[in-house]
């Protein structure tokens, strides 16, 4: 397959449109649109306009709520629990992400669940929100169960991303973005699509046998990086975004089923209620530095 090269503007307007023409409102096709693009301006591909398929047949089946309810269903001066009412997954995580940062500005911590949710895109475009009010933000979210457990291989866990971006002195800030899994499903997913092979540590065929055959792997079962350390952290991420979320709780898959409904758990720090904010951006480009001159 050819390389495509297209203006970002183009394609986020091409997004737009499919999008409303699928019933999203205009405005939140927007913000969809741009967590897609962003990605793809990152190098992310598995989560760029490639998800723009998956999307639109959810929501001709009218599996993502166009028209979604959000309830409070806890509040405190620091915490927030959502029902999204299956509303896109970037909708409602940007919503979220904005009222987890309302409460850090007003006390320092700021947690937020959502429940009832959607695919979200990129974890880190959550995240880096708070970089923009010079904070820590925290994105955690569960994925339907597609991934084996340490020594398993059962679909057992989801690939469970986590980001986690942080506000430097260096021109760049500092940013974690990454499955719990070998590879993300969906890089998985653009290598089925190229009809490229995968690396044989990254997923099991369905009789449990390592394959480097991406559509197999589809079909498969998904391994933790790192042996145990992946699959700990996955479990870690799936209690937290779905457990704590309640999502567990509301209809979570059978095991080796998939369901699009997934929870988030979203944290910001105001990082001046700890330290000095200078010293504290000043001590991360250093790290940042030595990291480069090794």
């Amino acid at each position: 397959m050819g390389k495509i090269r297209i203006s970002p503007v183009k394609l986020k307007n091409f997004c737009c449109a499919l999008l409303q023409k699928c019933g999203v409102t205009k405005s939140e096709a927007v913000i969809v649109a741009d967590n897609l693009i962003e990605a793809e301006l990152r190098g992310v591909r598995s989560h760029g306009v490639s998800l723009l398929t998956g999307y639109t047949e959810r929501l001709k089946k009218g599996a993502i709520n166009t028209k979604p309810e959000f309830k409070t269903l806890q509040e405190g001066a620091s915490f927030l629990a959502i029902d999204a009412d299956y509303a896109l997954g970037a909708v409602a995580g940007k919503r979220a992400m904005s009222l987890c940062l309302a409460k850090a500005k007003n006390t320092g911590i700021g947690c937020v669940t959502v429940t009832k949710a959607t695919h979200f895109g990129m974890a880190a475009y959550y995240s880096m929100m708070a970089l923009e009010r010079e904070m820590i933000g925290i994105a955690l979210c569960n994925s339907g169960n597609i991934m084996a457990t340490y020594g398993g291989i059962d679909r057992v866990l989801g690939t469970n991303p986590m980001s986690i971006a942080v506000p430097s002195e260096d021109v760049f800030p500092l940013v974690y973005d990454g499955a719990t899994s070998q590879a993300a499903y969906g890089k998985i997913a653009v290598a089925a699509l190229e009809g490229k092979n995968i690396p044989g540590e990254w997923a099991l065929n369905q009789e449990g046998q390592p394959t480097t055959n991406a559509k197999e792997a589809l079909q498969g079962i998904l391994l933790p990086f790192g042996g145990y350390k992946g699959s700990g952290l996955a479990l870690m991420v799936q209690i937290l975004s779905a457990v704590l979320g309640s999502t567990f709780l509301n209809g979570y898959p059978e095991k080796g089923a998939y369901s699009g409904q997934v929870g988030f758990f979203f944290e910001v720090i105001d990082i001046s209620r700890f330290t000095d904010l200078k010293l504290f951006k000043k001590g991360v480009a250093k790290i940042s530095a030595d990291l480069k001159a090794s």
